[in-house]
């Protein structure tokens, strides 16, 4: 029979205080860091770890042997930790590499490469005593001085680190021996644990000779599964680490296919050539996998906001008339019952209320409005032209919306923007592409369609990553003065109130400017096959599943 997971915990109190966290379906990463701020993230000893997977084998003798078969919907383009931004690259990239600590499927910290830590009284050092003994897949012995090197070489500008801004409170890191790493702060972070010590460690020596371009090919690490074969937009094969310093995985083989097209998904599930997908399925195939008993299913919150980001830099979505027009338009609930069937909510701004005390729900609101919009068009000079489409100053407002290849799951928004924008005078092209991230980040693309994280990694407000005007995941590239300003205050202001302040400033900027679209938070439902043994009885978020895949075993 089918196990449709509903969260539970012997812990009701925190588990309660966690769903008000996710009850707008916020990031995992985002509630990770609003948890670690209400003290709702308890550390885990070794010997915890240890007891819960004793326990989960008692379900049955692990199997060994076989590949775990799971799916993507998009190109693994690196294997490096230093791009992990995406959910499908970051699965797979997990199954190589190991942290400090990282945080579980029911938000609590698990020790990975250290043993354990210690905080000062005023919250500014951090010592760890790693574990002694484990080994990189090339035969390098992993000290301290990896962790330095990682942390050193992710804070060091020139490298342009996507995970710098991780960093911005990190002051000096310290090997005084193997065995020993102290990580000094310039002030207290409570979010360190989550944002920093889960931060995947390079090998210093390796990495330094080869370089991060080649390392993203040639990727090096101590975790459980070590690279067999990457061919980007097919598939990625990985072999079992024989020495893993937490026990060898009862897979021989660990395997990511890439199958834009749900239907493509849905196919390789029912006919058992997958074991689980990484990446949702549509609405309507999500019940047909839930009613039909073959699969362990979850429910969880959503990875991201499902949105349109915008190029604030186009000549006709530079300006704000438009982009509210656009946002104006969308029946953004017709997309939550129609496309979603009802497995979603619509977002207001770049803020979950899942953030609680640091959302504001007193923002500037975009019910659909077809007349608001042709008002708001009408108003700053964009005139219908005889083909119907409107123009100002000898500029369109036309442009293209790019949409991951094979994406049939969300290309339907975009062909029902499409049709809406078209009646209220926006000329839109619906085009595709395996490389939509860099399309937007290197200016070449007009607008797109994905879910990503904003406001924050864990749950924190800070969203530096996505709204500062030098972010490093600005796809939009927006740039408001006051944003940048209040978001590097945010970072460094210790009082609660100030920071609530703070970050309510900046969903009503963001709410006023409008820099993308923001549509909706999608339900996510995972699938595993029933075969698929191991798997915990309670999960908060799903993709952390995945730091236990060299866990599970396969039954036949």
């Amino acid at each position: 029979m089918s196990h449709n997971h509903t969260t539970t915990s012997p812990d009701a109190e925190r588990t309660s205080a966690l769903r008000r966290l996710m009850t707008a379906h916020g990031s995992r990463r985002q509630v990770i860091k609003a948890a670690a701020v209400a003290g709702l993230i308890p550390v885990l000893s070794s010997g915890t770890v240890a007891a819960r997977a004793a326990a989960l084998a008692q379900d049955g003798q692990p199997v060994k042997g076989g590949t775990f078969v799971t799916l993507g919907h998009e190109v693994v383009d690196t294997l490096s930790p230093d791009n992990e931004g995406s959910t499908v690259g970051w699965v797979t990239i997990v199954q190589m590499f190991d942290s400090l600590y990282s945080v579980n499927e029911n938000f609590e910290l698990e020790p990975m490469l250290a043993e354990s830590y210690e905080a000062s009284a005023d919250g500014k050092t951090y010592t760890f005593k790693l574990v002694s003994g484990v080994k990189f897949h090339n035969g390098d012995e992993f000290t301290s001085a990896d962790v330095k090197y990682t942390y050193d070489w992710i804070k060091d500008p020139a490298n342009a680190s996507l995970r710098a801004g991780d960093f911005g409170l990190v002051d000096s890191v310290e090997a005084p021996d193997p065995q020993t790493v102290v990580v000094a702060l310039k002030d207290a972070d409570v979010t360190f644990m989550v944002n920093v010590a889960t931060t995947l460690i390079y090998p210093a020596k390796y990495h330094a000779e080869i370089g991060e371009n080649d390392f993203k090919g040639k990727p090096v690490g101590t975790g459980p599964f070590k690279l067999k074969e990457w061919i980007p937009a097919q598939s990625t094969t990985l072999e079992a680490n024989d020495d893993y310093f937490r026990g060898r995985p009862n897979f021989d083989t660990w395997r990511i296919d890439v199958v834009p097209e749900a239907a493509g998904r849905l196919a390789a599930l029912e006919s058992g050539k997958a074991d689980n997908s990484i990446w949702s399925l549509s609405a309507e195939d999500n019940t047909s996998l839930k009613d039909s008993g073959n699969f362990t299913v979850f429910e969880t919150v959503s990875d991201g906001v499902n949105h349109f980001p915008l190029n604030n830099r186009h000549p006709a979505l530079s300006d704000k008339a438009v982009r509210q027009a656009l946002l104006y338009t969308l029946d953004r609930q017709s997309f939550v019952d129609d496309v979603y069937l009802g497995q979603g909510q619509i977002a207001t701004s770049n803020m979950s209320p899942s953030l609680g005390k640091f959302y504001n729900p007193d923002v500037k609101k975009y019910e659909h409005d077809p007349e608001t919009a042709k008002k708001l068009l009408d108003d700053a000079g964009w005139v219908p032209g005889k083909d119907g489409v409107r123009e100002k100053d000898g500029t369109k407002l036309a442009f293209t919306l790019w949409i991951i290849q094979g994406d049939t799951q969300r290309r339907p928004e975009a062909e029902l923007a499409q049709q809406w924008w078209k009646e209220v005078g926006a000329e839109v092209k619906l085009q595709e592409s395996n490389a939509v991230l860099a399309g937007l980040m290197d200016d070449n693309y007009d607008a797109a369609l994905f879910n990503w994280v904003y406001s924050g990694n864990g749950g924190d407000p800070d969203a530096r990553d996505t709204l500062t005007s030098t972010g490093a995941n600005n796809f939009s590239h927006f740039s408001n003065a006051e944003v940048d300003d209040l978001l590097n205050q945010g970072i460094m202001e210790q009082d609660e109130a100030k920071r609530i302040e703070i970050y309510n400033r900046v969903q009503e900027i963001v709410a006023e400017e409008v820099p993308f679209l923001f549509l909706l938070y999608p339900t996510w439902i995972t699938f595993y096959s029933n075969a698929i043994k191991g798997l915990p009885e309670s999960i908060l978020t799903w993709d952390a599943l995945h730091l236990k895949d060299y866990k599970l075993w396969k039954e036949s």
